[in-house]
C-alpha cells in the first residue's frame, strides 16, 4: 500500500490536555445530563470555538464539535497531545425496526456519507472500530446490567437530506442507524494508528411513517446516565 502523503499542516496541541484517553461527546439531552456531570468532576476546562474541552484526571472530554469535520478538526489536536484512544458517546437515528428508541448501540461497523473520512482513505466507505476497545466498552456496559444492541452506521453530514431513497439505500448497504460522527473518528483512529469505539443510544426512528424524536423523552436523561456516566465516573477517579 502506498505511504500517505504527508500534510503541510500539522495540528497544535492543546496544552494541558494531554491525555491518553478522549471521551467523545457530540450532543447531550435537553437537561444537559451529561454536561453537568462532567463539569461537577472536570479539574480544568476550555472553551472551544464549536464545543468544549474538561480535564478529567484520566481522560479528557471533548464536548460538543458536532459533525465529521468538527469532530476530526479538534480530535487532531489531542492525537497530537499524546491522545492513545477515543470513545464516542453519542446519539443515533434508528433506520430499522430492530432498533427502537431509547435503545444502546455497540457500533460494529461504520460507513461514510461523510465527507471527512476521504482525506484519510480516499478509496474506502466503510470502517471498524478497534476490536479490544470495542469489547472493554462492551464488558462495562453488560458489567451494569444493561442491555446492547450491536449494529451498524452510516454518518452522514446532512441530516435533513435523508429521503426515503436515502433510507433504503444505506439500509441496503446494511447500516442500522444513522449518526454524524462515527465512522470520520474510527478512519482518523486507523489511519493515526490509534484506537477508537462507540456507543449510541438511539434519539431518533426514520422509518416509512416520517421521524420520531426522542431527545426530549422523560426517559433519557436515565438512560444518560445509565450507559455514559460511568465511563465519566472511572475517568475521574
Amino acid at each position: 500500500m502506498k505511504k500517505p502523503e504527508g500534510s503541510l499542516v500539522k495540528a497544535p496541541a492543546f496544552k494541558g490536555f494531554e491525555q491518553k484517553t478522549v471521551l467523545y461527546i457530540p450532543a447531550d439531552s435537553s437537561a444537559r445530563v451529561i454536561e453537568k456531570a462532567v463539569q461537577k468532576r472536570a479539574e480544568k476546562d476550555r472553551e472551544l470555538p464549536m464545543g468544549h474541552l474538561y480535564g478529567l484526571r484520566r481522560a479528557v472530554v471533548l464536548y460538543g464539535c458536532i459533525g465529521a469535520p468538527a469532530a476530526v478538526l479538534a480530535l487532531e489536536s489531542l492525537i497530537s497531545g499524546g491522545a492513545e484512544e477515543i470513545l464516542l458517546l453519542g446519539f443515533c437515528g434508528s433506520l430499522c425496526r430492530r432498533a427502537r428508541l431509547l435503545d444502546a448501540v455497540i457500533v460494529t461497523e461504520a460507513l461514510s456519507d461523510e465527507g471527512t473520512s476521504q482525506h484519510y482513505f480516499p478509496e474506502r466507505r466503510n470502517f471498524s472500530p478497534s476490536l479490544g476497545l470495542r469489547e472493554s466498552l462492551e464488558q462495562t456496559v453488560r458489567s451494569q446490567g444493561h442491555p446492547l444492541l450491536p449494529g451498524a452506521v452510516v454518518s452522514t453530514d446532512a441530516p435533513y437530506r435523508e429521503t426515503p431513497s436515502w433510507r433504503e439505500r444505506w439500509l441496503d448497504s446494511g447500516a442500522d442507524a444513522v449518526d454524524m460522527e462515527a465512522s470520520a473518528v474510527f478512519a482518523l483512529a486507523e489511519f493515526r494508528g490509534i484506537r477508537a469505539a462507540s456507543l449510541l443510544i438511539v434519539s431518533d426512528e426514520l422509518n416509512e411513517l416520517g421521524h420520531n424524536r426522542a431527545f426530549n423523552h422523560p426517559k433519557m436523561p436515565e438512560i444518560l446516565q445509565e450507559y455514559f456516566l460511568p465511563f465519566i465516573r472511572e475517568k475521574a477517579e
